[in-house]
């Protein structure tokens, strides 16, 4: 397993899905443009533990690019797009688990290099 990153902020345990969990490191409930959270910054946690970062905004399909490439600490970070502004935990868990596949890929990628 790489080293981890990502230390000091807490994993959302209600978002693990096959093993992949979200990390909070914008509070995704503190609504500074009216009444949901539209942008952000976290992680993902692999079932390996290893992590990489991501940078959130909103569209209407979801998709992901590379920011930066995979490290010794981190098998990279990635910008990626969530569906819907999170309000609720739910929608948390719903934008998640929409972009997990793109994540996966992302993930399966860095480790093939």
């Amino acid at each position: 397993m790489r080293q981890r990153c990502y230390n000091d902020f807490k994993l959302v345990k209600e978002t693990e899905t096959d093993g992949f969990i979200y990390g909070e490191i914008t509070n995704h409930f503190y609504f500074e443009n009216g009444d949901a959270c539209i942008s952000g910054d976290g992680f993902v946690q692999a079932p390996d533990g290893s992590r990489a970062g991501i940078i959130w905004g909103l569209a209407k399909e979801p998709s992901i690019s590379v920011c930066i490439e995979p490290e010794v600490d981190r098998w990279g970070v990635y910008e990626i797009v969530f569906i819907k502004p999170i309000k609720t935990m739910d929608d948390l868990i719903l934008n998640f688990r929409t972009v997990l596949p793109l994540l996966k890929e992302a993930y399966k990628n860095a480790y093939s290099k």
